[in-house]
């Protein structure tokens, strides 16, 4: 290979070195800009559902726009984080229940059995109560 060709096929794999460069740089710039696109909204999101606080508001921005892993980080303390409305529904009455919900049942309001004919019924109430039954 004569030293014009090794020019060229340096100049050549410079060029392509270059192309794939600058598609990396536009890729990253296009990621970067759709990610300052939706910052605000996920912040207000934040606070609206009392994430965070409205003090937080820059910071929280800040830490979203910085990095992945800064990103993952506050997703993981977020995930820890319940609401004032969230912490009153806990250990609270879902539905009430009513009349019409026990009627469906037919053993509401039946008497109950003061003696079982089986077996293992019998061999209960022997240990139970020391008996033989009835």
């Amino acid at each position: 290979m004569s030293k014009q060709d090794k020019v060229l096929q340096l100049a050549r794999v410079t060029n392509e070195l270059m192309t794939r460069q600058q598609a990396r740089e536009e890729k990253t710039a296009a990621e970067k800009q759709a990610v300052d696109a939706l910052v605000p909204e996920a912040v207000e999101a934040l606070i609206a559902n009392e994430r965070i606080y409205e003090n937080q508001k820059q910071d929280v921005a800040e830490k979203i726009a910085s990095s992945h892993t800064a990103c993952i980080e506050l997703i993981r303390d977020l995930a820890k984080h319940r609401n004032a409305g969230e912490i009153d529904q806990i250990g609270s009455q879902v539905a009430e229940k009513t009349a019409s919900d026990h009627a469906a049942s037919p053993n509401v309001g039946a008497p109950i059995s003061d003696h079982d004919d089986r077996p293992s019924g019998q061999a209960f109430r022997n240990i139970l109560m020391g008996g033989t039954g009835r």
